[in-house]
């Protein structure tokens, strides 16, 4: 599974890129600069982070639940913010991701 599953997949043209794919077709369909694309990261890092202290905190300090439920809550506080986030950016501009992919077909394919 590429990283482009688990962290877009509300958007079917970024769920099978990886990682440097993702970042070349986020820069060039919204044109924004790669400083501004780690500004995003960072926030929603932070975002996610927030959430994870929040979710365990919720839960208390059981032995039996907290390691399942550290690998659990992770993953879901990881993914959920950069999925909405994927799907809020790209759902407008589909059409100018699709050129892009098109036009740099070669590196999309593998």
């Amino acid at each position: 599974m590429k990283i482009g599953g688990l962290i877009a997949c509300t958007v079917p043209e970024l769920r099978r890129m990886n990682w440097s794919q993702l970042l070349r077709a986020w820069s060039s369909s919204t044109g924004w600069s790669n400083n501004k694309i780690y500004l995003h990261l960072v926030l929603l890092l932070a975002c996610s982070s927030v959430l994870f202290n929040l979710t365990l905190k919720v839960l208390g300090g059981s032995p039996f639940i907290y390691l399942p439920a550290v690998a659990v809550t992770f993953v879901l506080c990881l993914a959920m913010p950069l999925n909405i986030y994927f799907a809020a950016v790209f759902n407008s501009r589909r059409p100018q991701l699709r050129q892009f992919i098109e036009e740099n077909w070669s590196e999309f394919s593998r």
